[in-house]
């Protein structure tokens, strides 16, 4: 009789343990896996087509604005080509951040070809 409250003491004390520890969580942590970024053309107030490892993303406001949200973290080729390029040249850029989970500035400077 007492070996069988013994083991039923334990089952119950293991259960109980099991739901503290599976209604904790137990220290489980989601990793970030996205930013927002802020993309700028300083000294440059036009419309440009940004582009990310070669995929467009998005065109900037006539200020040389975009505001992109869920890019990849990691590092990351950004691109930046005038909207209105001609056969006698355009304004181009590059960049070249990495992107972490949160808030990211990347400012494109820009020049001629």
């Amino acid at each position: 009789m007492k070996k069988n409250v013994l083991i039923k003491g334990i089952l119950v004390l293991l259960i109980i343990t099991l739901l503290t520890i599976g209604f904790t969580g137990c220290g489980t942590v989601i990793p970030c896996t996205t930013g927002t970024v802020a993309i700028s053309t300083p000294y440059d107030s036009y419309w440009y087509d940004i582009y990310i490892d070669g995929n467009w993303w998005g065109t900037t406001d006539g200020n040389g604005n975009l505001i992109l949200n869920n890019v990849p973290t990691g590092y990351h080729v950004f691109y930046a080509e005038a909207t209105d390029c001609t056969m006698w040249g355009c304004w181009y850029g590059y960049a070249y951040p990495t992107i972490f989970c949160g808030y990211n500035n990347v400012p494109i400077y820009t020049y001629y070809y």
